[in-house]
């Protein structure tokens, strides 16, 4: 199966400014570094980020809508991790496009 081109694909040039919107936020962009690492408890993400627990909960709520992470409910505990793959080298390339100094 063939990439959709986006020049030519206005369904899938809107499918990725969507996700690229939700990634565009600073808890929840770091809350996606954070996951590239290791699956996490939203607890785990709290005490990580130095964030509340409602507030991480919103942000990954987002990120569960467009469909970049992946929630898993065993015990009354929910894990998160990375669903789409690709978030990996995104996260890279971000990194590395703005370097300090």
């Amino acid at each position: 199966m063939a990439k959709s081109n986006i020049v030519e694909d206005l369904e899938r040039a809107q499918q990725l400014a969507e996700m690229l919107k939700a990634v565009a936020h600073p808890l929840r962009l770091r809350s996606i570094a954070a996951l590239c690492e290791d699956p996490q408890t939203v607890s785990q993400l709290c005490q990580r980020l130095d964030v509340r627990q409602s507030l991480v909960s919103q942000h990954l709520a987002v990120l569960r809508m467009v469909g970049l992470v992946h929630v898993d409910r065993t015990g009354g505990r929910a894990t998160y991790s990375i669903k789409e793959q690709g978030l990996r080298n995104l996260i890279a390339c971000v990194t590395d496009c703005k370097k300090e100094g």
